[in-house]
């Protein structure tokens, strides 16, 4: 008796669970990092905001992390099931998005502060790209 294998690859898309996972673990290192710089560095991060200093609190580190990750998995998770190469083009997608971010740290009031905000981008886009990547 011959058993045929459907030869027809199934796309598999990034589960929920992994999409909320990395969003933690990018929240968790952006914390870490905005700790060093901040705590330990002693580096005060804020960014020129008009005609006053806006602060880069722990808070919006949180949660523009955790958005980061829920929304690269989202849009991960759409594009898998619609494309055979969905995982290809989210990576260079985002890796484009990650390297345009990293003009937004030129905004800061001091080159510490500024390389502190561009470690803040770089670390964030590694987990979440390398993150949700991964199988």
């Amino acid at each position: 008796m011959t058993t045929s294998m459907n030869e027809t690859a199934q796309r598999t898309r990034v589960g929920w669970p992994r999409i909320a996972g990395v969003a933690a673990v990018a929240a968790v290192a952006a914390t870490a990092v905005w700790l060093l710089w901040t705590a330990a560095g002693g580096v005060d991060l804020a960014v020129k905001s008009g005609a006053d200093a806006q602060e880069i609190g722990i808070g919006s580190v949180i949660i523009s992390s955790l958005l980061i990750g829920l929304a690269g998995g989202a849009l991960l998770r759409w594009w898998e099931g619609r494309s055979e190469r969905g995982t290809r083009r989210w990576t260079m997608l985002a890796v484009g998005i990650a390297v345009v971010s990293l003009i937004t740290p030129t905004s800061a009031l001091t080159v510490a502060a500024g390389l502190g905000l561009a470690s803040l981008h770089v670390v964030v886009a590694v987990v979440v790209i390398a993150g949700l990547r991964r199988r």
